[in-house]
């Protein structure tokens, strides 16, 4: 219901509100007019004066629909300045503010109300439906009221057995059971028809089954769980949405819509070169809220800030607490809701097609508690970006369906029932970050991630080096980061062989970074331009996205200064700026903990090892020459060969075996990682073909024990001070004064690196590291911003492929199916029996989660009598400790 009137309202009207006929005439007068505002201002003292002199009534301007309270004041601005809602103007009459139409006026004359009236507000008070069922609620059927209902009509549709006498499967059910094998087993369109068609001969006259897979998927689309096709431009350049809707060529770069057929090339009208696959967020998130299970844990942030100083969950980070301080009225409403995006691209053929990359874009709802908010049954899949190439900057143009959508729950809201409180409230969201991989970041934030300014966050103040011989950009001078007073800062000979002096630069907020980029013109899509066409195009906006706040006027009086070294590192300016919030945001984008630390690991131990893509080599030992630091590790012409000294970093072939050996040799419990053993050569001694989930237990686990020993204390000291880091950083529960401290001993950390390992090591992924701890006391665990849960997602999303031909059609269909399923588990739990895929570690005789599984198969051992008595012996010395276990 779009409103909410309290008792206490209906009694203030009954006593002091006279029923007379309000004057209307003023709502059809042009704004401008004095008469308009006069109107306005008796309307709105009339209605002051009738709840008794209070200061705050409900507003029916067109923003606030009757569901916001403003002081009178501000009702009368936003009257004058945005006029009433169109629905509310031309009714007869103004029930939201004490007036009763002519009728009821005439039989209510005395004190009191008659029960139609009462019934009215009593079935707004409390959304009851028996209450609902009281008198005529002809003038309440709209709105939120009447879709609530008919929810509840479809609902109890959905429940009806699938035929009089059947028992095991309802309507819903049976239809949800037949699609999800369906989309499983990679059934065609016309053998499922086939197949209904012929199913209800099979069953009792009286079934209501579907004989199409058109009305089944009509059926499906009523409870809001279809998606969107919406046409792109083979180029990336636009979509065919609004004002493109209807055309049959880009008015970019002017290729057809349609596909041609590559015989004859002749247009398939109708048959388009790329189909973007939208899932309407809206109706997804209302539907959370009609189970009341969900809609009790989407308040559960409300009530559960730590309050140790420590960080649990992202409602215990400062960007919580710094967009609540900004926006009060949406941190008010417990139900409001708070996102998380992330999208990167996979290929949906493994290895069959390595040039196909198909790009999902993924929310995650942080209101929920820390157990469900990254699950993969809380993962909701808004948009699905065709391949066969990834979007790349051009991602903007796909993500305008989710953007719309995100700007209208935040500025508007969507009336929303809540199964809860059996009430209707205004629903709100705001995104608070997006979670990527490295190369994606930059896509999303359209700033460069290579070259000399690779650092997203130091921008223009990267330290960044070219080596002449490794032919790479390297990030270092990590000593800017150090107090004033530390040691490192003059020791030359450690390091480049100067002293260091300077600062680190300041990271500039979201909203520098807007206003350094209110003129950028994007320029959208993949296709090639001559060079007069490019130049000619440099002024001209982007056609499939306007950027709000830009000015096209070249008589600006504002002069704007450009620091061009900034604006040369942006691409474009990211349309998550048209978020009103987004320059707000202290994070606005995840470095990927994930895959940096699976980087930094992997580079560690091929340099140690030194196999893969080793950071050490004849072109590292060639930038220290070239660089004149460490001449003890510069290469040496012996007669035709060219000699590397040893280096700290350097094993020796027995140390190398002794390192392969303890890795080969670990064995963890189930679900504690992969078998690391296969990616380990012992002949070889090369380690290879491990998980990003391997590297990261080897990073925080295994390699401290595995190199106990093997290297000098120097570089071995730098590898476990940086294990240790990503060891805390990765905590469930992270102490915000320990996490203060390792942000400063990071840069130590760093500038040890710098001292014992070859520059060449410094890829930016190393330097990221610096920038970790400060986005974890800014966003809160780690484990909610990484890629894990998103990429096993996405292995999910990648089984759904049946049809090599159309991969993002089959994923589309499987992932309606999987909704159809939660749906069904959610509001149909009595007549539902769609059989769910068994937990893994689960004894289903008793429901009990087991302890864990052998690691290996088991084996019988015979005990001589020796033995035998040795064990008989040991139990009876350790009675003392087995007795508090024995009943």
């Amino acid at each position: 219901m779009c409103y909410v009137i309290s008792s206490f309202c209906y009694k203030r009207f009954q006593l002091r509100f006279e029923h007379s006929i309000m004057d209307k005439a003023w709502v059809h007068l042009n704004r401008v007019d004095p008469g308009y505002e006069r109107g306005a201002s008796k309307f709105v003292r009339d209605v002051a004066s009738a709840m008794g002199g209070v200061d705050v009534i409900v507003c029916p301007c067109i923003d606030c629909r009757n569901i916001v309270r403003h002081s009178a004041s501000v009702v009368l601005d936003h009257l004058v300045t945005r006029g009433m809602e169109e629905g509310y103007k031309m009714r007869a009459d103004w029930y939201l503010h004490g007036e009763l139409n002519a009728e009821v006026a005439d039989e209510s004359k005395g004190s009191e109300w008659n029960d139609e009236i009462y019934g009215l507000f009593r079935a707004a008070e409390c959304f009851d439906e028996e209450l609902a069922g009281m008198g005529n609620l002809s003038d309440m059927a709209e709105g939120e009221d009447k879709r609530e209902d008919e929810f509840l009509a479809k609902l109890a549709d959905a429940e009806t057995p699938l035929y009089p006498s059947c028992s095991s499967h309802s309507k819903l059910s049976a239809i949800v059971s037949l699609f999800r094998l369906k989309t499983q087993n990679g059934w065609s369109d016309k053998s499922f028809n086939d197949l209904l068609e012929t199913l209800p001969d099979m069953l009792p006259e009286e079934n209501v089954l579907h004989t199409s897979l058109y009305d089944v998927k009509k059926f499906l689309k009523s409870f809001d769980m279809g998606y969107e096709k919406i046409h792109a431009c083979g180029n990336d350049c636009c979509l065919f949405r609004k004002r493109f809707k209807k055309l049959d060529k880009c008015p970019k770069c002017k290729a057809s819509r349609w596909k041609t057929n590559v015989h004859t090339g002749e247009t398939k009208k109708g048959v388009p070169q790329k189909v973007l696959r939208y899932f309407p967020v809206i109706p997804r998130l209302k539907r959370m809220f009609r189970s009341e299970e969900m809609a009790k844990d989407l308040r559960w942030h409300f009530t559960n800030k730590s309050s140790d100083g420590k960080l649990r969950h992202p409602v215990d980070s400062v960007t919580w607490d710094h967009m609540n301080a900004k926006y009060p009225t949406f941190a008010d409403e417990a139900r409001n809701l708070r996102l998380g995006l992330s999208t990167d691209g996979f290929n949906p053929f493994n290895m069959k097609n390595s040039m196909y990359s198909c790009w999902p874009v993924l929310l995650v709802n942080y209101n929920l508690p820390p157990d469900l908010c990254m699950k993969k049954e809380n993962i909701m899949l808004s948009l699905l970006i065709p391949g066969p190439h990834q979007p790349g900057n051009s991602i903007d143009v796909y993500l305008e369906p989710l953007i719309d959508d995100l700007n209208t729950l935040w500025s508007i809201g969507e009336v929303t029932y809540d199964a809860l409180t059996r009430s209707a409230f205004r629903l709100k969201a705001m995104l608070l970050w997006t979670i990527s991989d490295f190369p994606a970041y930059g896509n999303l934030a359209g700033c460069k991630v290579k070259g000399k300014m690779g650092c997203p966050l130091c921008g223009k103040n990267t330290e960044s080096m070219w080596l002449k011989f490794s032919r790479k950009h390297v990030y270092m001078g990590h000593r800017k980061g150090l107090p004033p007073t530390h040691s490192f800062r003059g020791k030359k000979k450690w390091f480049d062989g100067k002293v260091e002096q300077g600062r680190r630069g300041r990271i500039l907020t979201g909203r520098d970074i807007s206003q350094h980029l209110r003129n950028f013109h994007n320029d959208f899509g993949n296709f090639k331009r001559s060079a007069s066409k490019r130049k000619m195009m440099q002024g001209s906006t982007d056609l499939g996205s306007d950027i709000e706040g830009m000015s096209s006027e070249s008589d600006e009086e504002e002069e704007v200064l450009v620091d061009e070294d900034e604006l040369s590192r942006w691409k474009k300016r990211s349309i998550f700026f048209k978020l009103p919030y987004w320059e707000e945001l202290p994070v606005r984008h995840n470095l990927d903990v994930m895959h940096v630390e699976r980087n930094v690991a992997a580079s560690l131990v091929s340099t140690l090892l030194h196999c893969g893509k080793s950071k050490d080599g004849l072109a590292a030992r060639k930038d220290l020459e070239e660089l004149g630091i460490r001449p003890d590790l510069h290469p040496r012409v012996q007669g035709k060969r060219t000699y590397l000294p040893p280096a700290p970093w350097s094993l020796s072939k027995q140390e190398k075996k002794i390192f392969c050996r303890r890795l080969f040799d670990f064995k963890g419990p189930d679900g504690y990682c992969s078998n690391i053993s296969r990616g380990v050569s012992l002949d070889d001694c090369k380690v290879s073909g491990l998980k990003s989930h391997d590297y990261h237990v080897l990073m925080q686990q295994l390699l401290p024990i595995a190199l106990k020993g093997l290297l000098p204390k120097g570089p071995r000291l730098a590898i476990f001070r940086l294990c240790s880091f990503f060891n805390l950083l990765c905590q469930r529960v992270i102490d915000m004064e320990k996490l203060l401290v390792m942000e400063a001993e990071i840069v130590e950390t760093l500038c040890l690196f710098e001292r014992y390992f070859p520059p060449s090591l410094f890829d930016i992924m190393l330097h990221l590291t610096v920038h970790l701890g400060r986005e974890a006391r800014l966003g809160g665990p780690v484990h909610f911003r990484w890629m894990y849960p998103f990429e096993r997602y996405m292995k999910v999303l990648k089984d759904f492929v049946r049809n090599p031909a159309r991969p993002e059609g089959c994923i589309a269909e499987c992932y309606l199916a999987e909704e159809c399923i939660r749906f069904c588990s959610e509001f149909l739990k009595k007549t539902t029996n769609v059989q769910e895929k068994q937990d893994r570690n689960t004894e289903y005789e008793n429901n009990s989660i087991l302890e864990g599984r052998p690691i290996t198969t088991a084996t019988s051992v015979t005990l001589t009598e020796t033995e035998k008595r040795i064990a008989h012996l040991a139990i009876i010395q350790n009675m003392a400790l087995v007795e508090p276990y024995v009943e």
